[in-house]
């Protein structure tokens, strides 16, 4: 007894202690690091990758990779990744996360079976860019060399280089979404898994913008892109000058040749510099991207330590293409969640119907009730009759809600899909309602090519919620884990991906001459389903077209010659989305706010709205965009386990190739269709647009440019339209212009109401022949401006 009494204590205390000297054991063999970003950088618009690897020198593990993302309680969402993890290995895990706040680091964790926490780390800094911000992805063996982009930003408002590994572009095109151009330099692309191959094509096709360069490594960084690439490469030769780079920059070169050029012959697109026809730098145009091939080392003379690279540089990032108002899909979350939870299958009753119900339930528990108790010599039963009749009425409330509702859970989809006409793959956003008839938990399943967050129903870009789930768990396939919704309840997903566009072809071709300006468009609809209410979009003049069914073509000619602004600028004054001006047209009737099928089409439309506020002004969009709708699927979402219904509305919004051509004259005067147009934020007074608003005291600025194809040109005449609402009867605002070489505003002398000419246009042409107008409203009456706009007289291409 002795001896017993003697050990316990220590039996009691190894038991206490064990679980923490278990977990410690297992703790130790654990080693993590993680990695967030594109080296560090993202846009907080965009999906974050998020490398993990992890590495195993003790026992074998079972367990989970997680990153939690938000700020504080509601609005944390689980980002999670099942992992296995032998004794003595090492794994890698990517994890997509969606951050709307501005985060510096991110933590990760690695979980077992049993929920221990193993090991824990952070990733570097973040640094987030604006929206409008231009991220250089660089991959090369020497990123640092070319560090010098971060200060070609085109027209951008910063630029910044991210120096990358080909392994740290994921296989989910979605994820390169905040990408603007990406360098391949003196890297084996054969390395690339097919994966890779094929999201670095659709981010092209979307507006990426891809540079591919030659020098001594040419053979094995164009290893795998020979089919992006414009040009053939044969080789590589040397050459003792190469006057026509100095030529096209004005900049002579710092170190004497010979030089080695990467040789080849044009395939497809544009020479832009070429030395007696040896292509030096080519561009081939993929959908909205464009892959670009230099033929040089840019770490190597004559580029290396030359003015003259920066300033071809800055055409490539001229030409990374800005989105127009739809490309980032929804922004208002508000119609947003109205578009996805108005089910057609679950409308509600009508006022009429209730008031029916509710004056047949009063007549049959007052008067009817009354007579027949009366009739049968009864009235003492009205304290059993009356009861009876209340719950009768309740029980037929109840079961006509429930069969209104419906018994079986509806998985709806609404999809944004924005791309090019002859494009192979398009941009998706899917906006998904879980609709449930009883309190229930789900587990959701997505392509493992998306990515997948709650959103919330709040105004605002984002859309973000932590949603009531457990994670967003990413292996094979994007799941997401115990969803809950309540009774006849609908939980809201965004999932964003690329998708193979329809086969809708198309082309828009100006024709003009000094007397008019002519736009003819051509629509092939090669797919397997009818594109409903198909319209034309030219800045934000509406060509409809009505339905094209499979297999159909339609040819539409339309005279730009004497649309007002009002046509080409957004003239809708509570709204700053160019698609508002034509709801009836894109919906096919007049009655959308009414109709049970035309509301969610009408509130996805709604949701593309930026939101409302000073400097919230979109401009039009510069191209010309088909735009339709289709009962198709964008995402296979699955319920797991059990059957569900899935309804389905996808809204396409697809650019088509643009040409023109000059019939007889060597001059036109710019359609506004052909003018975007932007508020500028610096002014005192807020409107949405340079069209139908309101000037109290105080002062407005826009900014004015031409599609980019005229950007080019020479401006010969230069006048500014200024209109009235209405009859006039004050004073026209002050009207000044900007004055580029002097960056100043400079007031335009005998502006006035209607049309003014400006003498001399040379000092207010910026670049790609901007115009920025000033109007000054300096007394006390509110004045009310139709239009203003600027009328451009541009030379022959």
């Amino acid at each position: 007894m002795s001896f017993a009494r003697a050990i316990g204590p220590i039996i009691l205390l190894l038991w206490m202690v064990w679980p923490a000297a278990a977990q410690d054991i297992a703790q130790a063999g654990i080693t993590l690091s993680a990695a967030a970003g594109f080296d560090g950088y993202y846009k907080g618009e965009y999906w974050l990758p998020v490398t993990v690897t992890v590495a195993n020198s003790g026992p074998s593990v079972e367990g989970e990779v997680r990153v939690v993302a938000g700020n504080g309680p509601g609005q944390e969402i689980v980002y999670s990744s099942p992992l296995s993890l032998p004794s003595q290995s090492s794994k890698q895990v990517v994890l997509f996360v969606y951050l709307q706040d501005w985060n510096t680091r991110l933590t990760a964790t690695l979980v077992d079976d049993q929920g221990r926490e193993l090991g824990r780390t952070q990733t570097g800094a973040l640094n987030r860019l604006a929206a409008d911000g231009l991220l250089y992805g660089v991959v090369s063996p020497e990123a640092g060399a070319l560090q010098f982009l971060a200060s070609v930003k085109g027209e951008r408002s910063e630029a910044a280089v991210a120096a990358l590994e080909l392994a740290d572009l994921p296989a989910v095109a979605a994820a390169w979404n905040a990408l603007d151009v990406l360098v391949l330099h003196d890297v084996d692309t054969g390395q690339w898994a097919a994966g890779q191959l094929a999201a670095l094509t659709a981010w092209v096709e979307a507006g990426g913008q891809l540079v591919v360069t030659g020098g001594p490594g040419w053979a094995k960084t164009t290893a795998a892109l020979s089919d992006l690439l414009p040009v053939s490469v044969t080789g590589s030769q040397t050459t003792d000058d190469l006057p026509a780079l100095s030529q096209a920059t004005g900049e002579p070169f710092r170190d004497p040749g010979p030089y080695l050029v990467a040789a080849s012959t044009l395939r497809r697109g544009e020479l832009l510099i070429h030395q007696d026809g040896l292509p030096l730098l080519a561009r081939q145009a993929v959908g909205r991207g464009s892959v670009y091939f230099l033929a040089l080392d840019p770490t190597l003379v004559p580029l290396a330590g030359w003015d003259g690279q920066a300033i071809i540089w800055d055409r490539v990032a001229a030409g990374a293409p800005e989105l127009p108002p739809w490309g980032m899909g929804a922004q208002s979350g508000y119609a947003a969640d109205s578009a996805v939870t108005s089910l057609p299958s679950l409308t509600v009753p009508s006022s009429l119907q209730l008031l029916l119900f509710l004056f047949l339930y009063a007549i049959v528990v007052g008067p009817v009730n009354y007579f027949v108790l009366k009739g049968l010599k009864r009235r003492e039963l009205a304290w059993i009759t009356i009861p009876a009749v209340v719950v009768f009425f309740s029980a037929l409330a109840y079961l006509t809600g429930f069969r209104l509702k419906g018994n079986a859970v509806i998985v709806n989809q609404m999809s944004i899909a924005y791309g090019h006409a002859n494009s192979q793959a398009m941009r998706v956003q899917s906006l998904v309602g879980l609709y449930s008839p009883r309190r229930a938990e789900y587990d959701l399943v997505f392509p493992g090519d998306t990515a997948v967050r709650p959103f919330s129903q709040e105004f605002g870009p984002g859309l973000l919620s932590a949603g009531n789930l457990e994670a967003v768990e990413r292996s094979a396939d994007v799941r997401l884990i115990n969803v809950r919704v309540d009774v006849s309840g609908m939980e809201t997903f965004v999932a964003e991906s690329y998708r193979p566009a329809p086969a809708v072809r198309g082309q828009a071709t100006l024709e003009w001459s000094s007397e008019q300006a002519h736009l003819q468009i051509e629509v092939q609809n090669q797919s397997n389903f009818t594109l409903e209410d198909a319209t034309v979009l030219i800045g934000a003049t509406a060509v409809p077209l009505g339905d094209l069914e499979a297999g159909q073509s339609r040819s539409q000619r339309q005279n730009l010659t004497g649309l007002g602004s009002s046509s080409g600028f957004s003239p809708a004054p509570y709204s700053t989305a160019p698609l508002a001006l034509h709801y009836e047209t894109l919906l096919g009737s007049a009655d959308y706010m009414n109709d049970p099928a035309l509301f969610p089409r009408w509130q996805l439309l709604e949701s593309l709205a930026a939101p409302y506020g000073p400097g919230s002004s979109t401009p039009t969009a510069a191209a010309v965009t088909l735009v339709g709708w289709s009962t198709q699927s964008q995402v296979a979402v699955n319920v797991e386990e059990i059957g569900f219904l899935a309804q389905a509305t996808t809204l396409y919004l697809l650019e088509l190739p643009f040409a023109h051509r000059v019939n007889q004259s060597s001059s036109l005067s710019l359609p506004p269709a052909l003018i975007s147009a932007t508020v500028l934020p610096e002014g005192s007074v807020y409107v949405s647009g340079p069209s139908y608003f309101g000037l109290s005291a105080g002062w407005v600025a826009f900014e004015f440019q031409p599609w980019s194809d005229f950007g080019a040109m020479t401006v010969s005449e230069l006048k500014i339209a200024l209109r009235a609402q209405g009859m006039v009867s004050s004073p026209a605002p002050t009207i000044f212009l900007w004055n580029w070489s002097e960056q100043s505003w400079m007031r335009l002398e005998d502006g006035d109401w209607g049309m003014t000419a400006v003498p001399d246009p040379t000092p207010f042409t910026g670049p790609g022949n901007r115009i920025r107008i000033r109007l000054d409203n300096n007394s006390i009456a509110y004045l009310d401006i139709q239009e203003v706009y600027p009328v451009l007289t541009v030379g022959r291409p």
